[in-house]
């Protein structure tokens, strides 16, 4: 079994007998007539050049090898390479994806955050992360940064051993330069997400980082994604969970059994308030807390006390009371789980939540 590529794609194999094997001239042309005709019967019958093709290399099969009809041959594969298949006549594709015998997910779980990641060999990793307070975000890291940014498609595609063999469009993004050029926010991630979990292949195709000229594919391989899920949701169903997609975060400190608010606190304060006045397109989400020391119901009392200061505060500096939402959390979400003085100072706190208007 013989194969012919160009470019490093393989078009065909053709296949020799050992009763008529021919001269080394006659089997490679052979070998290029049975290649081109099969090369045809894929690409080129929606412009009808197939039986044209097919009439032409039975003549130089059976005729003349240097008559008139190879020599149409020879010029028709260059041609139909490049019109049908433009891919193989400007570049390569490069494709990076682990194997099946090695691909793995890895599960990082700590306190307030919780993430997926699956490393792509001589390419980079991909990561599915949630922070407390935040929604699951989908990430792409490189080894090598992209110099600038460019457009990228994402597709799903069904596996070699995974039938029926279906692909389709996920969307397009947009690729920034650095060592994470893909970001994408919940609803892309969990599209992603879903597509590991029903054993489909996510693929993120662009141009090459250097000439442009070669197609660059990252696959993320749906092997073991399964094993990894309970212990990668066991870790998430314990972080704080906001049903808002926050735009921005800020964060003020109290001294212990306190809600009285600093000097540092009311510039904080100051800061969210000149933001508003600019720009009042947004609603302002208060979460107080407390750290581990007293009862759980004292403490829970605290820590709406802490959120409440802050919000007359920010009514006091012309931000309207129906545009300020109040949580109280107590102990149940520490910054530091810690039992240090300096744990429990990064804990009494009200986590300031900058929202879109619902």
């Amino acid at each position: 079994m013989l194969t012919v590529q160009r470019q490093g794609l393989t078009f065909c194999h053709a296949k020799l007998t050992k009763d008529n094997p021919g001269t080394p001239e006659t089997r490679r042309r052979v070998i290029l007539i049975s290649c081109f005709t099969g090369f045809c019967n894929r690409h080129a019958t929606s412009m009808n050049l197939s039986r044209l093709f097919k009439i032409r290399a039975r003549q130089v099969e059976t005729g003349d090898m240097n008559g008139p009809n190879f020599r149409f041959l020879l010029l028709a594969t260059g041609f139909a390479s490049q019109l049908c298949c433009p891919q193989a006549a400007f570049g390569q594709v490069q494709k990076f994806q682990s194997s099946w015998e090695q691909s793995s997910w890895q599960v990082e779980a700590g306190a307030r955050h919780c993430a997926l990641t699956h490393d792509i060999p001589r390419f980079g990793q991909v990561r599915f992360e949630q922070q407390s307070g935040k929604r699951l975000n989908f990430s792409l890291h490189v080894d090598i940064p992209p110099v600038r940014d460019q457009d990228a498609r994402l597709h799903a595609e069904a596996p070699p051993w995974k039938f029926p063999r279906e692909s389709y469009s996920l969307g397009d993004f947009r690729l920034q330069h650095g060592k994470t050029p893909l970001r994408l926010p919940r609803d892309h991630a969990l599209r992603i997400y879903y597509e590991l979990e029903q054993g489909m292949q996510p693929v993120i195709s662009f141009s090459d980082w250097g000439d442009s000229r070669d197609q660059v594919q990252v696959a993320l391989m749906p092997v073991r994604f399964r094993e990894v899920l309970p212990e990668f949701l066991a870790c998430t169903a314990n972080l704080l969970y906001l049903d808002f997609e926050p735009i921005a975060e800020q964060t003020v400190y109290f001294r212990t059994d306190s809600d009285r608010l600093s000097r540092e606190t009311r510039r904080v304060l100051e800061d969210v308030a000149r933001k508003y006045r600019k720009n009042g397109e947004f609603r302002i989400v208060l979460g107080g807390h407390a750290d581990e020391r007293g009862t759980s119901g004292y403490n829970m009392k605290l820590s709406n006390r802490r959120a409440k200061m802050v919000s007359r505060y920010l009514n006091s500096r012309g931000i309207p009371k129906k545009v300020i939402e109040l949580r109280a959390f107590g102990e149940t979400e520490p910054k530091n789980p810690e039992s240090s003085q300096e744990a429990w100072a990064s804990n009494r706190r009200v986590t300031i939540w900058l929202a879109e208007k619902g």
